[in-house]
């Protein structure tokens, strides 16, 4: 029996490894092809496995895609378990800047966002990704405000929500201007809004992060 269970466990890498490298494929296909468009034969055939593996590991097309969506919002390995609330934050909101012109992952999730406008099951998948990310930011700027990094008066939960939906905007400038000046651009926003947001404002104004100036005329 303890043969059997070693013999387990040293194969479940392999199936992990396996499993995560079929989701990059799913991020890189979707975001050439859309979530119409691709199909498992494509994704099999580029990750040079048979539809039957894929079947076996996901069941079907849209739980595979429901899978890359869950794989993706994994803690970044970049991340330090030692690293205080604001700097784990920061990792999490500054993973929104766009590594390459193409970033595969992010081309992903504006289809897996369009694809649930026609998809209920998607939709609420999607819904329920987002609060569960939101609450996690709420706690990481807790955290934060306890340990001084964050001014005492902030409202936690308003300024996670602010954040996100802030970097989710510079995801679609990203899709929408895809080049290298632009995503340095979307860079230095996101610092100036963490500048301010870690600025000590006096009663009201320091309940949410108000954006720089520069930055308001910029909407403008």
């Amino acid at each position: 029996m303890k043969s059997k269970a070693k013999s387990t466990t040293q194969k479940r890498p392999g199936r992990v490894q396996r499993r995560k490298d079929m989701l990059g494929i799913v991020y890189e296909v979707i975001s050439e092809s859309g979530i119409d468009g691709a199909s498992m034969r494509q994704i099999a055939e580029r990750a040079q496995v048979s539809t039957g593996t894929i079947n076996y590991h996901f069941g079907n097309k849209q739980k595979l895609i429901m899978a890359a969506l869950q794989a993706a919002y994994e803690t970044p390995s970049e991340q330090e378990p030692s690293s205080s609330p604001l700097a784990q934050l920061k990792v999490f909101a500054f993973s929104h800047i766009f590594r390459s012109t193409n970033d595969r992952f992010w081309r992903f999730w504006v289809n897996y966002a369009a694809a649930g406008t026609r998809n209920n099951e998607l939709r609420k998948h999607q819904n329920r990704r987002f609060e569960k990310q939101l609450g996690f930011w709420r706690k990481l700027i807790e955290s934060a405000i306890k340990a001084g990094e964050l001014p005492a008066e902030l409202q936690a939960h308003r300024a996670a929500e602010h954040l996100l939906i802030f970097v989710h905007g510079l995801v679609m400038r990203q899709i929408l201007r895809p080049d290298a000046d632009n995503r340095s651009h979307c860079e230095s926003l996101l610092t100036d809004y963490f500048e301010v947001l870690e600025q000590a404002q006096s009663g009201a104004d320091r309940k949410s992060p108000r954006l720089p100036a520069r930055m308001m005329s910029e909407i403008n």
